[in-house]
């Protein structure tokens, strides 16, 4: 795995998040960042969720809720920021700069799509009005299932504290058997989400983004950072299932997307890296801008919609 003891030698910062790694907990049965944190390079509010940044002002995820206008950010890891230095150099905060609005960052540590409907579910609940537009990833069901080569279709993977006991041996581990069962996972409660968004008017975008297993052209840095070899025993199957199951599950997203007629947007070309999953400062802000051009469009059509099915609704017949 990347070479953390060179990527803190070029990333001081790096050290904080690492350490903040140490200190996931639980909340029910789900994976939590340590709440009420502060640090050089990032913070947490009293729930665990990284702050975002609009305007100057630092939101927690209860204070966007409560905001006139707000998005929310659906994710793992990947959409936490790892690696980023300054909350306001974050997917969501980027997001927030360019729309107009702050974003939430609701994302958990190895979030699956299950885990995240049943956020969604909850933020909505307690919400006084309904969020401008949703942005989702689902690249922890992917995560989940190539660590550890499993996954059932309604429950997903094992998350990364049951793998330390979970049985791994036989069919129960079978990579290749089990991939069919992440894609209906994935599926199923990617499947859910936009149910849950259609039903209350939600925009919802669904974010896509490669790794550092799909790059053809790796820059010097990555190299020198040791992304993709292996270290240690566990990753050489961790590894080898990202490069096996990577392109089709991106492809079962692309094909997803397209049938539950749900915008993909990001960008898989160039993105840099500071370990093999997390985009660095400039990776991190090129995705979100592409993310943002889309939203954008979305947000100028909706006016010309609903005035147009107002105009009908007034047509007689």
């Amino acid at each position: 795995m990347a070479n953390y003891q060179k990527i803190t030698e070029i990333w001081p910062e790096v050290a904080d998040f690492l350490e903040n790694q140490r200190k996931i907990g639980l909340r029910g049965d789900v994976l939590t960042y340590w709440p009420n944190t502060r640090c050089d390079s990032f913070s947490t509010d009293s729930a665990g969720y990284r702050h975002s940044t609009f305007a100057g002002k630092t939101y927690s995820v209860s204070d966007c809720l409560r905001s006139e206008r707000y998005g929310i950010s659906l994710g793992s890891s990947i959409m936490f920021g790892f690696g980023i230095a300054g909350n306001e150099n974050s997917g969501p905060s980027i997001g927030a700069e360019r729309l107009g609005f702050p974003f939430a960052n609701a994302s958990m540590p190895g979030a699956s799509s299950r885990n995240l409907h049943s956020l969604l579910t909850g933020l909505l609940s307690g919400a006084r009005r309904k969020p401008q537009v949703v942005v989702f990833s689902n690249d922890g069901d992917l995560g989940g299932f190539c660590t550890s080569s499993m996954a059932d279709p309604i429950f997903g993977s094992p998350n990364i504290s049951q793998q330390r006991t979970v049985q791994k041996d036989g069919d129960s581990a079978d990579a290749d058997k089990n991939f069919p069962s992440l894609l209906s996972f994935t599926s199923l409660w990617t499947a859910a989400i936009a149910r849950l968004c259609r039903a209350n008017g939600i925009p919802l975008v669904l974010l896509h983004q490669s790794s550092f297993f799909e790059k053809a052209d790796p820059t010097a840095t990555e190299l020198g950072c040791g992304l993709g070899e292996v270290f240690y025993p566990w990753q050489e199957t961790q590894f080898a299932n990202h490069r096996k199951f990577n392109k089709p599950f991106f492809a079962h997203r692309e094909a997803l997307a397209k049938a539950l007629s749900i915008p993909l947007a990001g960008t898989t070309e160039d993105v840099t890296f500071i370990d093999e999953f997390h985009a660095d400062k400039d990776g991190t802000r090129q995705v979100t801008e592409a993310v943002a051009d889309r939203i954008e469009a979305m947000i100028e059509r909706q006016p010309a919609e609903h005035t147009a099915s107002e105009s009908a609704a007034a047509t007689p017949a």
